[in-house]
């Protein structure tokens, strides 16, 4: 079945919207429900495996400098990728309204399925 994510901003508030259709009937739902500004997204491509046996569990820490404001993101990352190439990769990117000017790798472990 078809998935697609609809985020819809309201204000200063964005929330994530996920219905069981393809992109065409979720932005006719969207046209005809939704109010404020919105974007459809929608699966184009699937890349790698769903054969996954380990992967590394990143917990991470970020900092606006100019705001002072602060988050935490935890992901699953590929086993080959070390500590400095998710720094490298997360580093003057926005992560829920928040640039991350300063990254700290709190925990990273690997964890096996």
């Amino acid at each position: 079945m078809a998935q697609s994510l609809i985020r819809n901003k309201v204000g200063e508030k964005t929330y994530n919207i996920y219905v069981p259709a393809d992109d065409v009937n979720a932005q006719t739902f969207a046209d005809a429900v939704l109010e404020g500004t919105y974007a459809v997204l929608a699966e184009t491509s699937v890349a790698g495996s769903d054969v996954v046996t380990e992967a590394e569990d990143v917990t991470i820490f970020y900092e606006e400098d100019a705001t002072k404001k602060r988050n935490y993101l935890r992901f699953l990352a590929k086993t080959t990728v070390d500590e400095e190439q998710i720094i490298n990769a997360l580093v003057g990117k926005t992560y829920n309204g928040i640039k991350a000017d300063k990254v700290v790798i709190i925990s990273m472990r690997t964890v096996t399925f």
